[in-house]
């Protein structure tokens, strides 16, 4: 005889036996999660982002920070000359004021001569010890790049190459203490005095006028890159006769003493000293000594390259 228990109980039909089944089977969670699993997605996404930084760098050189810094110098001169009012149109007068001479010199527009406390080229000073040369930075080309393979400049003070020029500094790295870095990059934020000298490898296949202009951009880059630093501009050497009347890109002395002098405007104009070596290179002809050159009669060898920095060190500028 069946008991109350079981006369109460219902026979489970087979809808409700399968609603069942699927409950059991959604027991538990529904994603199992594995902490190696996230590990592996952060160590990706580290590569991924290191990918692309290196693409950026050597594929896109021009979005460095220099490079947009010296544009942005740009846009801002450019807004401030747009901002600038327009000119006022002068009221008529129904009589004609009777010109003075203090009127007259009041009258006159102002020259756009740009002035400096410096004294350039910079004179003769107490002569420093050999070892202010290593609290230097020294850029530029071929020549400044010859003073550290002769051992007469330390490495870590040379920022050069023999492939450096007024036309790819931007984008040229140079070998520094075992790294290669751009030189703009390698003077961010530095406070030493840095000495600049650039255009001898340009003046064989262009003129003085456009090459003082790309070293004028170079100069306004490192002085903005480098805004504590006390920027020194040296001019180029002079080149041996051999030099003037031979090779594929013979430079003229007189090219040179051309592009020298507008060096020395440019200086005035950026307030930064200037230091004549070319000077003191010069021999009565005014050409360079075969015996302080190398065999191209353009770059100097060690003993012109020590004569120059012998110039240096009796023309420091004042800190």
């Amino acid at each position: 005889m069946p008991s109350a228990t079981n006369r109460k109980r219902k026979p489970m039909t087979q809808a409700k036996r399968r609603k069942a089944k699927r409950k059991k089977q959604h027991r538990g969670p529904v994603m199992r999660f594995k902490f190696s699993q996230l590990i592996l997605l952060w160590i990706l996404s580290l590569i991924l982002c290191f990918g692309t930084y290196l693409y950026n760098r050597n594929f896109h050189p021009e979005k460095d920070v220099f490079l947009a810094t010296a544009e942005e110098s740009e846009v801002t001169e450019e807004s401030q000359l747009e901002s600038l009012p327009a000119e006022e149109e002068p009221l008529e007068l129904t009589e004609e004021p009777e010109l003075t001479e203090e009127s007259t010199q009041e009258e006159e527009p102002a020259l756009d001569v740009p002035t400096t406390d410096k004294i350039n080229p910079v004179p003769e000073s107490v002569p420093q010890a050999p070892d202010y040369l290593n609290k230097c930075a020294f850029l530029g080309e071929t020549n400044i790049y010859q003073l550290g393979q002769h051992g007469l400049l330390q490495p870590y003070s040379v920022y050069a190459s023999e492939k450096l020029n007024l036309t790819n500094y931007m984008r040229e790295y140079v070998m520094l203490e075992g790294t290669t870095i751009r030189i703009l990059s390698a003077i961010n934020s530095a406070n030493c005095p840095i000495y600049l000298m650039f255009g001898t490898e340009s003046l064989g296949i262009q003129p003085a006028d456009q090459t003082a202009d790309q070293f004028d951009q170079l100069l306004n880059s490192a002085i903005a890159t480098a805004p504590e630093a006390q920027v020194i501009v040296l001019s180029i050497p002079p080149v041996t006769e051999f030099a003037e009347n031979n090779g594929d890109n013979p430079i003229k002395n007189s090219v040179i003493d051309d592009y020298n002098t507008r060096l020395l405007e440019i200086s005035n104009k950026r307030d930064v000293y200037f230091v004549d070596v070319n000077t003191a290179l010069k021999n009565n002809e005014g050409k360079l000594n075969k015996e302080y050159a190398e065999e191209d009669g353009i770059h100097l060898n060690a003993q012109g390259g020590q004569m120059l920095l012998n110039y240096v060190l009796n023309h420091v500028p004042p800190q």
